[in-house]
């Protein structure tokens, strides 16, 4: 059943991490500008902010097996369909179909883990499935630029995979899982702690901005005024990207251990002065070589976040709500990763790129004050 769960993460993966090399040869093959071949990720992402508190709520009704196998087969379908694509504007109906079916995934795995474990074992499970979805971040990318040079419709198909991963649920989830789950933190009917949620919510949503603002769109900008004459600036991003991954990886993978020593929210804590200390390093520091420091730091960040959030998420709902509670949690995340790069470029637009670091900073410190403030 584990490796059913890890295996929903990885097709979370396939619809996003799979797209730098698709992109790359979209433009190539029909002449389109980067802004216009970016619109093949902005519609599968969008779907998701609105049907997966909707998949949540039906996981929680009619089970989780019935979501999952549905959207498996749609996001799967939308592949095949990817195959006989002859225009672009053929692909971004294909992407925004494919958008659909995935948009419960990246909720209903969390949801899986939430249901039959607890405790300890929910967090560290949780971070091991952190972790399958770092090392996917790493992998897929490398594996669609191996296809899309035999063919660019072949990265678009990588969700037919999907039929195998139906099959896996259909065999090894049970048909009514939501009123299966061992064991609930919160009692039987009980209400969702609102205030709470709204704390956490919000840490996701800003720590993904922070994530998709300063870190992805802006530390390329930090190496390259490093190091304006350094050679090989494509590949000194990417292995600052690289060591992220590997970073949080390593990170997620200890996360349920250091729950046995520390509460939660601790950690979480923990977390988010992480992020601000990094961000401030990546304005301090004087050298590409030195971005080591900052960059493992972030990584470590994000080992810690999403695991602790997810199972502290999952404690404040009872059983038959936890779908719908974890899927506004997955909700969160998507809305920081759509608003993270608009915001914090307009930041930078007012203020420069120190500014960007200086302002994702006050804001990951704010919220390890407000999530302290809330605990105690």
């Amino acid at each position: 059943m584990v490796a059913t769960i890890f295996s929903l993460t990885v097709m979370v993966g396939v619809g996003t991490s799979t797209m730098p090399p698709a992109l790359a040869a979209v433009q190539r093959t029909f002449g389109v500008s980067p802004d216009v071949a970016g619109m093949l990720l902005a519609v599968f992402t969008l779907p998701g902010l609105v049907l997966t508190p909707l998949g949540g709520y039906l996981a929680d009704r009619v089970g989780r097996r019935g979501v999952l196998v549905g959207s498996l087969l749609l996001f799967a379908g939308a592949g095949a369909a990817a195959l006989v694509a002859e225009r672009f504007e053929h692909l971004v109906v294909v992407r925004l179909v494919q958008g659909i079916g995935a948009a419960s995934l990246g909720a209903l795995n969390v949801t899986l883990i939430s249901d039959f474990f607890d405790g300890h074992a929910r967090v560290r499970l949780l971070g091991f499935n952190h972790s399958v979805l770092s090392i996917g971040t790493a992998v897929l990318p490398v594996i669609s630029g191996w296809i899309a040079a035999a063919s660019w419709r072949l990265p678009f198909a990588l969700p037919i995979l999907g039929v195998v991963v139906a099959a896996g649920v259909l065999m090894f989830i049970p048909p009514h899982s939501h009123h299966q789950a061992v064991s609930s933190d919160a009692p039987a009917g009980a209400q969702t702690n609102r205030g709470g949620l709204a704390v956490l919510l919000s840490i996701s949503a800003a720590t993904y901005a922070v994530l998709f603002g300063p870190f992805l769109n802006y530390l390329q900008e930090r190496i390259r005024l490093l190091e304006p004459e350094g050679p090989a600036l494509y590949e000194r991003i990417g292995l600052m990207v690289g060591l992220m991954s590997v970073a949080t990886t390593l990170g997620a993978l200890g996360v349920g251990r250091l729950s046995k020593r520390f509460p939660l929210h601790l950690l979480l804590t923990v977390a988010c002065v992480l992020y601000s200390a990094a961000l401030v390093l990546f304005v301090a520091v004087p050298s590409y070589a030195l971005l080591v420091i900052p960059t493992v730091l972030f990584g470590l960040a994000q080992a810690l976040n999403q695991p602790v959030v997810q199972s502290l998420v999952a404690r404040l709902a009872s059983a038959e709500r936890r779908g719908t509670v974890l899927s506004l949690n997955r909700t969160a995340a998507l809305v920081g990763q759509t608003v993270g790069p608009l915001l914090f470029g307009a930041v930078y637009r007012s203020g420069g790129l120190e500014v960007v670091f200086i302002a994702g900073a006050v804001l990951t410190l704010a919220c390890a004050g407000v999530l302290w403030r809330w605990r105690h």
